[in-house]
């Protein structure tokens, strides 16, 4: 196939800034040659170009997926998958299954739990597993990855300590469920070492299948450190395998292993706090439901304010993981510091998350500087898409004003970028880029143009990449999504619904006119 060829017939959406439609884009050994009218564009057919009809598609920016874990990806999705189980007997039922088809003896694996949808309102327990499972470790993660469940065979393998912070007791024994922080300090290091290096392709290779067929050319992702440990230098090392462009963040305050990577940003879910599912976010008020709750932060105010201040001062891209109002201002206050410090002027930290700031944090980042990177989907999967239902179970009404407040952020000049937090959420931009416009707050909801620019421009923007990625200019990555409708144009309750007809990574068509599949490539642009 000719390494240049020209999109005709398309509905070609430039992400630029301003609201100009082209029909035509010509691309040139993987990047945009011309982007504009096709009349204008038409006679590169005759000097050679090879012609792409589309039949009026809808094209845009390769989406990017600015928040993810590309292990735990993979390894969910091999998992035995409960999130749509209606009470803890289902699950003993799905993962009874999965044992009968593993050897005795080996792991059997679940994934996405949600102990709010289940009929009992409660995690299993190291019995309840045992009585379906006895004769093979059990290991379910909860869908926020801040809680799991283990039966007894698990825990004789993992040997968690009594005194955990986080594991559940009952009677001096381990219940099974262990939540933040232990899981993040113990157990999740301690699984890391249990699946092996060939394992461990396979999930990087079905995570970048399963981002593909959803229209990303490129993923954020926030792995290693206490979610995995070794897992940031695993991935940069075979990243060249993965269809998908990369941007690395290594989820460990080890600066030194950052520097040998050669990477220019640490952190990602550094979490400071834990997850409202979990009543582990840190609140200055406690759950509306837990009235002796407040939730918890991982670090201490000193701990946090050595690390990142040692992590600015090298001049690195900092992102770390808060929740709530109570780990926020321990992030902030310690970047503020470090900025008074040390003033850099193009830093773009990263505050992940944010779903409950206050107004003042709100301001204090804007001023600083600091640029926040949220997950839109959480709303229609965990908070209520309808009225907050959920949320207002757990923070009450008073405080479900400042829930995921993009419209406030975005005025107060602060840039979001979009993510999934894959598996917390599946891959998929267009259903995050739904949930921002149809906010249950209206309020707080977002145009469609400033939607998309969360997975496109200022998700490139918040890696340094605005000058290779995020909109459609000649000299770009010839990084395309060809959409079946065009988002502008369609209800906004069915925009998740638009269908991905293929996606072009560096000049490359992965997919079909069925749509992307992470598939074999279909040749390039």
């Amino acid at each position: 196939m000719s390494d240049r060829e020209l999109i005709i017939n398309a509905n070609i959406i430039s992400m630029d800034g301003g609201d100009t439609r082209s029909t035509a884009l010509a691309v040139e050994n993987g990047r945009i040659a011309a982007v504009g009218m096709q009349e204008t564009l038409s006679p590169l057919i005759d000097r050679g170009w090879t012609p792409l009809d589309l039949g009026g598609r809808t094209v845009l920016p390769g989406f990017i997926d600015t928040h993810e874990h590309l292990m735990l990806t993979g390894s969910q999705a091999s998992a035995v998958h409960l999130d749509d189980v209606p009470d803890i007997a289902a699950i003993l039922e799905r993962i009874a299954d999965r044992a009968g088809q593993t050897p005795k003896g080996e792991w059997v694996f679940g994934s996405y739990l949600n102990e709010q949808a289940l009929a009992q309102k409660a995690m299993p327990t190291r019995t309840d597993l045992d009585r379906a499972v006895p004769d093979h470790p059990v290991f379910l993660m909860h869908a926020t990855v801040h809680m799991c469940a283990l039966n007894t065979r698990a825990l004789e393998i993992i040997k968690p300590p009594l005194d955990l912070a986080g594991l559940d007791l009952e009677g001096g024994r381990p219940t099974g469920v262990v939540r933040d922080p232990g899981i993040l300090t113990f157990v999740h290091p301690a699984m890391a070492g249990i699946v092996s290096p060939e394992t461990r392709l396979g999930y990087l290779d079905r995570a970048a299948g399963m981002a593909l067929a959803k229209g990303i050319t490129t993923l954020h992702a926030l792995d290693g450190g206490d979610l995995g440990p070794g897992d940031t230098p695993f991935i940069w090392r075979h990243r060249h395998r993965l269809p998908v462009h990369l941007v690395c963040y290594n989820q460990s305050m080890d600066i030194d292993e950052v520097k040998r990577l050669g990477l220019p940003r640490i952190g990602g879910c550094i979490c400071s706090d834990g997850a409202f599912e979990a009543h582990t976010a840190a609140l200055f008020e406690p759950y509306a439901d837990e009235p002796d709750n407040y939730g918890a932060l991982t670090y201490t105010q000193e701990a946090m304010d050595r690390f990142i201040l040692a992590a600015h001062r090298e001049g690195l891209q900092i992102a770390v993981h808060c929740e709530s109002e109570r780990s926020i201002e321990q992030v902030l206050w310690a970047m503020e510091k470090a900025l008074r410090a040390f003033p850099r002027e193009d830093h773009r930290h990263r505050i992940e998350h944010l779903e409950l700031p206050t107004y003042n944090q709100i301001e204090r980042m804007a001023r600083a500087g600091i640029m926040a990177a949220m997950q839109p989907a959480f709303i229609p999967a965990f908070i209520g898409q309808k009225d907050m239902a959920t949320y207002a179970a757990l923070l009450g009404q008073s405080r479900l004003a400042r829930v995921h407040p993009y419209r406030t952020i975005l005025d107060a000049g602060i840039p979001i970028s979009g993510g999934s937090d894959s598996p917390v959420t599946p891959y998929s931009p267009l259903a995050g880029i739904q949930a921002a416009v149809t906010h249950p707050n209206p309020e707080q909801r977002v145009s469609v143009r400033e939607a998309l620019e969360m997975f496109t421009a200022t998700a490139a923007w918040s890696a340094f990449e605005e000058s290779e990625k995020g909109t459609l200019a000649p000299g770009r990555l010839a990084d395309l999504v060809v959409l079946e409708d065009d988002p502008f144009q369609v209800p906004a309750d069915r925009i998740r619904d638009i269908g991905v007809h293929r996606v072009c990574v560096a000049g490359v068509w992965h997919g079909s006119a069925k749509g992307a599949d992470g598939g074999e490539d279909a040749g390039p642009c």
